[in-house]
């Protein structure tokens, strides 16, 4: 998922009753579900790279054991350092501390699991890659979910209402003006904003802002688990009626967990069905010598590990081959190259 998405469901852990449980229980979600994206910094080193690196070792088993338990040491420092100055709040707790930052880095991966980027689980020991193929990587009933009950709990003070203020309009805009939600996402999301404004405005106390942080969390909970329920029951039934389908993957609509774009793959040709229903046959061939010196190029080596359906096109030139890779995840033959999903490499003519 997205940061935004990973922030708000730490905050919303938070307000839903983790943050009375001990000291410092607040600061160790935000961090502590943000911490796994550290493998993040691959990015310098140029997009391939990130590839290769990312959702791997920093998601994987071994961090998931390692993350959380730096995460708490750097607490306690703090703690030691500066925060025996200040008395408010509960008081530490080690045992709550401990497994709130182990709830904490875990919901990372499980977030990240859910949509069909996928992460390797496993790693160091396996680079394996899984995939929820569940959610969008940005999803609007996520975002709403995840801040209802932040939103009551921390926008008392004006600053807190203008920063709510400008990452409402900024996701507003985001989803608004896309082209990928369909009209009915669009106005339910405003249906929403509007329900947490309401919300605000009506300002329950805080025994009653728990709950609903509490049952807006609970919601989403729901959602997510239904959303993998109709993504599973969309690859089982295209499964049944096509007879000579090797896997079938199912690729979620933005806000609409009952739509996907399936790909099935056959053993000479993959199939896409769009959410409307229309087919696109695509062959699935043997690399020629051409494509396979591509594959083997030092600079598309995590796109090539990473790749999951993969489709190639050969364009001569006049000293080489243009060999042009994309994902079937995310791209289709004749759509212009653009975001993830693509990679290019030029082949020497010998």
């Amino acid at each position: 998922m997205d940061p935004v998405a990973h922030t708000l469901v730490g905050a919303a852990l938070a307000e839903s009753g983790l943050k009375k449980l001990t000291r410092y229980a607040t600061p160790t979600l935000l961090i502590g579900v943000n911490l796994p994206d550290i493998d993040a910094l691959a990015m310098l080193w140029g997009e391939d790279t990130s590839l290769y690196v990312r959702r791997g070792w920093s998601h994987g088993i071994l961090a998931m054991v390692v993350l959380p338990v730096l995460l708490v040491a750097a607490v306690l420092l703090w703690h030691r350092w500066r925060g025996r100055l200040r008395s408010d709040g509960p008081p530490l707790h080690l045992p709550w501390l401990v497994t709130i930052s182990f709830i904490a880095v875990w919901s990372h991966p499980l977030l990240d699991w859910l949509n069909t980027y996928g992460i390797r689980l496993l790693m160091p020991f396996d680079d394996t890659w899984f995939y929820g193929d569940t959610l969008f990587i940005i999803d609007p009933w996520v975002w709403l979910l995840a801040a209802t009950g932040v939103v009551l709990a921390r926008s008392a003070s004006r600053p807190e209402i203008a920063a709510w203020v400008l990452l409402g309009g900024l996701a507003s805009a985001l989803i608004l003006t896309s082209s990928m939600p369909p009209l009915g996402v669009k106005l339910l999301w405003v249906a929403g904003v509007a329900a947490i404004v309401a919300l605000r405005w009506w300002r329950p106390s805080p025994a009653a802002g728990q709950r609903v942080a509490q049952l807006s969390f609970a919601a989403l909970v729901m959602y997510v688990c239904a959303a993998y329920g109709l993504a599973r029951l969309a690859e089982s039934t295209w499964l049944a009626q096509d007879g000579e389908a090797i896997a079938v993957q199912a690729n979620p609509t933005p806000g609409v967990p009952s739509a996907h774009r399936l790909v099935v793959v056959h053993d000479d040709y993959y199939q896409v069905i769009s959410a409307d229903g229309e087919r696109r046959t695509i062959p699935r061939e043997s690399p020629s010598p051409v494509v396979a010196r591509a594959m083997a190029d030092p600079s598309v080596r995590g796109f090539m590990h990473w790749s999951r359906f993969l489709y190639w096109e050969v364009i001569e030139q006049d000293d080489y081959w243009r060999v042009i890779f994309r994902d079937l995840r995310y791209l289709m033959p004749d759509e212009d190259p653009a975001g993830i999903g693509h990679t290019e490499v030029r082949v020497p003519k010998d």
